[in-house]
């Protein structure tokens, strides 16, 4: 369901829809942002949730009174960003899809995505539902421009993560899918908090390259923008505060996790109680010290992904020492 509606200036609006997943806690989670531009007279998704909600978004575009895509923009190809590709563009057969094009073929052919992410988060994945293949022909070819999108290289979270800067008269709307880190407002989930109450966590699943995302964040920090959309979850207008904030607190885990090693006198991966170190990181981040306010559910959510950033940062930075 659309949970927000911004018009950044007349005729162009950003909106975002949260796609719940049947599972406790899988709401404010799922953002899909649409960008309608009456001047270019246009209907833009970017991202679109994995296979087992599309029906959801299909139904909600239609709610919205959009009748037509052109443009779907996907920041990478993980089942909970891509999945439901195919479906959307059965429902909207003239949208063309910008994705990098290291994710492409695996859209094309998703047997290898799917039978990955079985082995990886096989939970998961069977809630996402496995995606089905889509035409090559609706990709925009890589050298065709998008006029006023400007799509920029983010790797770190994925070998094939792209960031999406969108043109208006009053600042470029950056949507950053997990190249930021993840964002969770507080005023959506826990009564009474404040609308700049907030919590950020790394988006570090293995693998994870610590010095790959910093500088992907660098290249988000060169060029202006007044507004980031978060892949998970919402916005925020303090785009240059909180890019800083994201690459503060990767710099902030990889320090702590290099204490905690050093700590214990821990070399190995298997040596390491991830329940153990990922309660020493979050004692210790200011960008967590709300954590026990979520709700129940979400918090539960919440420590599932967190298990998983900590496992690929903790991977990242064994793999720094040895060099």
């Amino acid at each position: 369901m659309k949970i927000l509606d911004l018009k950044i200036t007349p005729g162009v609006s950003v909106s975002l829809i949260d796609l719940p997943l049947d599972l406790d806690g899988y709401h404010d989670f799922f953002g899909i942002w649409l960008v309608r531009d009456e001047g270019r007279e246009r209907n833009t998704l970017v991202d679109v949730g994995p296979t087992s909600t599309a029906s959801i978004l299909i139904e909600e575009l239609h709610t919205l009174d959009v009748k037509k895509l052109d443009y779907i923009l996907l920041t990478h190809i993980h089942l909970d960003h891509s999945g439901g590709l195919a479906e959307l563009l059965r429902a909207f057969p003239s949208a063309r899809v910008a994705v990098h094009p290291k994710g492409k073929r695996h859209l094309v052919n998703p047997e290898r995505l799917w039978e990955s992410s079985l082995q990886v988060i096989p939970e998961m994945a069977l809630a996402y539902g496995e995606p089905s293949p889509v035409d090559e022909s609706c990709f925009i070819p890589e050298e065709v421009p998008v006029p006023g999108i400007t799509a920029v290289d983010t790797p770190g979270h994925a070998p094939h993560h792209r960031s999406f800067f969108y043109w208006t008269p009053e600042g470029q709307v950056l949507f950053a899918g997990e190249a930021a880190s993840t964002f969770t407002r507080l005023d959506h989930l826990v009564p009474g908090a404040g609308e700049r109450r907030y919590m950020l966590r790394p988006a570090s699943p293995p693998r994870f390259y610590i010095e790959t995302a910093l500088r992907s964040i660098e290249e988000l920090k060169g060029i202006d923008a007044s507004l980031l959309c978060y892949a998970h979850f919402g916005c925020t207008e303090q785009v240059r505060e909180m890019l800083d904030h994201a690459g503060e607190q990767i710099r902030l885990w990889r320090k702590l996790f290099s204490e905690f090693l050093n700590m214990k006198g821990y070399k190995f991966e298997n040596q390491v109680e991830m329940g153990e170190l990922l309660g020493f990181v979050v004692e210790r981040d200011p960008w967590l010290a709300d954590f026990s306010l979520l709700p129940a559910d979400v918090r539960s959510r919440e420590m599932r992904f967190m298990l998983s950033s900590a496992a690929g940062f903790l991977g990242a930075v064994l793999e720094e020492r040895k060099v």
